[in-house]
């Protein structure tokens, strides 16, 4: 059996801090936060990165904050998977490039200058973590439009090129990807990308859950099933995973952990539906049936 690893997909989720989880003196700080988190599970992953480029200085308190062993798994930046951009969220400098300073830009907006800078300082504040041995995987998730066209594949072959000395993880939110994924699931492979199986709600524009790795590595992110808010276009991102698991999905879940544990060396769940309490204890939920106990540090660092 793969050695299995279960987290969230966020540590810092507001309505998480609002939920009385985190103890009171723990709450409001950011060192305790993280400590209290890595004394129920060892690994997580970074949901910020997507939004905004992360800075090495807060990449490194990460650093020290955890224990050795911990892993951090990076989300990639919204404009190196086809999402496009905040202006905001851009550094001033990146900012004065683009063809206008606020709102959202598309892809097909943004400066290719911007991208390549953006790519550069991103793999720059990420250095701490993987000179300590703290960096999983960085998560690219595509978009619901990107089909499984010869652009797409052109784009997760340059993505190889880009990423090597990285473990790369690929989710795929098109359906589309797995009426072709004989030819996908080769190309991955080839390209040594890890497949993302997804857990998600029953809907015809949610991808399948295709429990079959291309890489040592297998992920699965459960972004619960919430059939109503999948595709609403009005619905914030917590509100689209608002979803509680039950006794028997989480069984169900389990069930499919270990089916991939079967299929790969190393096999990390992820828990996307945050809000309020609903990740985390769906997590422990899933440690319990799979018989994870907490991290080997836990006791030191109460």
């Amino acid at each position: 059996m793969a050695e299995i690893r279960v987290g969230t997909a966020s540590w810092t989720d507001e309505t998480l801090l609002a939920s009385g989880w985190y103890p009171p003196e723990v709450r409001s700080h950011p060192e305790r936060r993280l400590r209290y988190y890595a004394q129920h599970f060892d690994t997580v992953e970074v949901d910020s990165t997507f939004y905004a480029l992360p800075r090495e200085g807060v990449v490194a308190k990460w650093v020290e904050r955890t224990p050795q062993g911990f892993l951090f798994h990076v989300k990639a930046y919204s404009a190196f998977t086809g999402h496009g951009l905040e202006a905001q969220a851009l550094p001033k400098d990146l900012r004065a490039l683009l063809p206008r300073q606020e709102g959202h830009l598309a892809q097909r907006e943004v400066p290719q200058e911007v991208v390549e800078e953006a790519w550069k300082r991103f793999f720059a504040a990420i250095a701490p973590l993987k000179a300590a041995r703290k960096l999983g995987y960085l998560h690219f998730g595509l978009p619901p439009w990107t089909e499984p066209k010869p652009r797409s594949f052109q784009y997760l072959e340059h993505l190889a090129e880009r990423t090597r000395g990285y473990l790369v993880a690929v989710e795929f939110r098109n359906p589309k990807w797995y009426v072709a994924w004989g030819f996908v699931k080769k190309e991955l492979e080839r390209l040594g990308l890890i497949h993302v199986s997804v857990d998600a709600p029953p809907h015809p524009e949610a991808p399948p859950r295709v429990l079959e790795p291309t890489h040592p590595v297998a992920v699965l992110r459960c972004h619960g099933r919430n059939a109503e808010t999948w595709k609403d276009p009005h619905a914030k991102p917590y509100e689209r995973f608002n979803w509680r698991y039950s006794e028997e999905e989480l069984e169900d879940l389990a069930a499919a952990t270990r089916t991939l544990a079967e299929r790969a060396e190393r096999v990390f769940v992820i828990f996307n539906n945050n809000y309020g309490t609903q990740g985390v204890e769906a997590a422990l939920g899933l440690k319990r049936l799979l018989g994870l106990g907490p991290p080997p540090w836990s006791q030191a660092l109460l």
